[in-house]
């Protein structure tokens, strides 16, 4: 039975955890540490897909449009560009502040985004990550362009699963993508 003991010993522990909840964990702004050192993260809410400057894929937040089209031994180059929460272009380079982080991090790949393509069926199509793209003098004003290409083995239908990694591991996962090969 409950008794008026119990009752008295159920009230001093709660009064005693409401006490000590302020002096738990959590940041709150009036916390003596600051956060410069926390991990930088690209918060990404969708991805735009182009070739040759068309639009043939979009993904905002959980809505998708479009798909990838290949003919069997056609080779594309995708152009990746990934969406802020306004569905404008997040522009990667600001976000691993490059300016703040050179001289401390030159080097550092946990500063460093690239591209993660996965999960496809490889009979269907072959999948070629591009890399180190700011070497080429028709990049030299968008240092962090992303791509990839896709060839066209065979007929039939897959897709890829696309992610924004930023060192080991991905700051964004975009849905599973449709790629078709005629």
């Amino acid at each position: 039975m409950f008794n008026q003991d119990n009752l008295f010993i159920s009230r001093i522990l709660l009064f005693v955890l409401i006490s000590i909840l302020p002096f738990m964990g959590g940041c709150g702004e009036d916390d003596d540490h600051d956060h410069d050192d926390a991990p930088i993260h690209a918060d990404a809410d969708g991805v735009l897909l182009t070739v040759d400057g068309v639009e043939i894929y979009r993904q905002f937040e959980e809505k998708q449009t479009g798909s990838i089209a290949i003919s069997v031994n056609d080779e594309v180059e995708v152009h990746v560009t990934f969406l802020n929460h306004d569905e404008e272009e997040l522009h990667l380079d600001d976000i691993a502040g490059e300016d703040e982080h050179d001289d401390e991090h030159e080097h550092d790949e946990e500063e460093e985004f690239s591209l993660a393509i996965t999960e496809y069926d490889t009979e269907i199509i072959d999948v070629h990550l591009s890399h180190d793209e700011h070497d080429e003098e028709e990049h030299d004003e968008d240092d962090h362009e992303l791509s990839f290409e896709v060839i066209g083995l065979k007929a039939g239908e897959t897709t890829i699963k696309l992610q924004l990694m930023h060192g080991d591991h991905p700051d964004f996962t975009a849905l599973p993508i449709p790629v078709t090969v005629k």
